[in-house]
């Protein structure tokens, strides 16, 4: 099977919500946290409606932004992984990394935060919000100098579930600026 990384383009915004759901469900639920299936379904639940849809529509929206990047994983013509970057004025941030599942631990992830490396440069720290509990995620940032900033809660509206619940974030910094 190929897989191709490439620049994502606005159409893709219904496959990347696809593989958000796909990874959420997988890597979210915690017992230890209150944190069910349920919880993560029902936030997903709205892509159904004709306000989800519409948010998703307005995902577009961000293609036109020059300071946001959007990288896709792609095989057979089928979205397995994404990653996202924002460029902000005191430092960069990725905003989202997910793959499938099915797809994890076959480099993926590193090639696209690679992608996201280059685009963002090297002038400014590299901010990233991961759930506190996600092992996986947070060791793998790891391997690419990331450090726990001590920053964490909710981090970011994406973490706030339709139930009132949370999923706890750390914060972690890659040091890039010249200090």
């Amino acid at each position: 099977m190929k897989i191709t990384i490439r620049k994502s383009v606005p159409d893709d915004v219904y496959g990347i919500r696809d593989v958000q759901e796909a990874t959420w469900l997988k890597t979210y639920p915690n017992s230890n946290e209150g944190i069910t299936v349920e919880d993560i379904k029902e936030k997903f639940k709205i892509d159904e409606t004709p306000e989800g849809k519409k948010k998703i529509e307005e995902r577009k929206k961000k293609y036109n932004d020059k300071n946001t990047g959007i990288w896709i994983a792609e095989a057979e013509g089928e979205i397995i992984g994404f990653c996202s970057a924002i460029r902000e004025t005191k430092h960069n941030r990725i905003g989202s990394i997910y793959v499938l599942p099915a797809f994890q631990r076959k480099d993926l992830g590193k090639q696209l935060i690679k992608k996201a490396f280059s685009w963002l440069g090297d002038k400014k720290d590299i901010l990233i919000n991961v759930a506190r509990y996600n092992k996986q995620a947070i060791n793998f940032y790891e391997k690419f100098g990331f450090v726990k900033t001590g920053k964490r809660g909710t981090l970011d509206n994406a973490a706030k579930l339709p139930s009132g619940k949370f999923i706890p974030e750390i914060e972690l910094v890659k040091n890039c600026s010249k200090k």
